[in-house]
């Protein structure tokens, strides 16, 4: 199968009982890439009467029992359905494994691959979306369009109704992460409360364009090294109540904007012509700073800038009473690592 976008995931899933096997979820936003693995498990197992069960399978598991996987997946269920495996990328998934279930004798189950970002010519892609029996879906964000019908959709759900400008500055704000946008969003629903309907007021009281401005500057003083100045921005705006997660939802978002262009500049695009095709567009005020960016940052530090981002969001969750220490010590990290590339001459 040819590589798909997350909105062709659902009708594919309807056809795809009997022709796939195994489905690759992958992308720069986590949050969506673990929606999207839930429904595709979900979907999978009630494909069949009576469902299948799901079996999650940690990094973990394939360590302590190296060929369980394969096991598994080709273990005929005692109560009938076909079980469906969701296993996320790690060191004991390896190629290899990957290609024994794609080509080797056939599968009893179905197998569903949590990932983060892949390049084209990653091993992994490679072999699925070739493979007759294999499906790739890639998560980078939601779009112009899926986002604002995300922010509909939750809003509808609870009762509500929000305007159109209220659902333009959110299209600003949210998007880089889809776990981080919903959490947002009951945030924004919760303070709106009685008023049944959602205005700019709302979002600015919750969400906040003011914190955003002020997260640029934050963020573009990591980005040139200076530690203190951005720690002393973000310390402001958290004691003011701005959610860290405000914070890393604009991280990521800036994070995807950069793996964008630097997609473009290696295809030979220019650097205005890379950061013209940014959507939403970029605020004219941001674009000597991602220029400066840009001239340091490379496909391979942005991928693990994003990396760290995303565990920082993990852990979060997680540890939600350390999550201004997790973001500080994030931001910490990621002026290091500019000041080091700073001193890198460019490849």
């Amino acid at each position: 199968m040819v590589a798909l976008k997350p909105s062709e995931l659902p009708s594919l899933l309807q056809s795809a009982a009997g022709r796939l096997d195994v489905f690759l979820l992958h992308g720069m936003d986590a949050g969506q890439v673990s929606e999207l693995a839930a429904a595709a498990a979900n979907s999978l197992s009630e494909s069949a009467a009576p469902p299948g069960e799901i079996i999650r399978l940690t990094d973990q598991d394939l360590a302590q029992t190296p060929g369980r996987l394969a096991t598994e997946a080709r273990m005929f269920a005692m109560f009938g359905g076909r079980p469906v495996i969701v296993v996320k990328q790690g060191p004991q998934l390896t190629p290899a494994l990957i290609e024994d279930l794609l080509e080797g004798t056939p599968l009893a189950a179905f197998v569903v691959i949590e990932a983060g970002t892949l390049k084209k010519d990653a091993k992994l892609r490679q072999l699925i979306e070739k493979s007759r029996k294999g499906a790739s879906v890639a998560c980078y964000g939601d779009d112009e369009r899926s986002l604002p019908q995300l922010i509909r959709e939750e809003v509808s759900r609870a009762g509500m109704t929000i305007t159109p400008d209220a659902v333009q500055q959110l299209r600003a704000l949210l998007g880089a992460d889809r776990a981080l946008s919903r959490a947002e969003l009951v945030k924004l629903i919760l303070y709106a409360g009685q008023d049944r309907q959602i205005g700019i007021a709302h979002v600015e009281a919750v969400v906040g364009d003011a914190a955003a401005q002020a997260f640029d500057t934050a963020l573009n003083a990591a980005f040139a090294g200076d530690t203190g100045a951005a720690l002393a921005q973000i310390d402001r705006l958290q004691g003011a109540g701005t959610p860290p997660a405000v914070f890393l939802n604009l991280l990521l978002a800036h994070l995807q904007r950069l793996a964008s262009i630097a997609a473009a500049l290696d295809r030979g695009d220019s650097l205005d012509a890379a950061i013209g095709r940014l959507r939403p567009p970029l605020h004219f005020k941001q674009k000597e700073a991602v220029k400066t960016q840009c001239a340091h940052w490379r496909a391979l530090e942005i991928a693990a800038a994003l990396e760290a981002t995303q565990e920082t969001v993990r852990q979060t969750r997680l540890k939600p009473a350390l999550e201004n220490e997790l973001v500080s010590d994030l931001i910490i990290g990621m002026a290091k690592l500019n000041r080091r590339l700073a001193q890198t001459p460019a490849a």
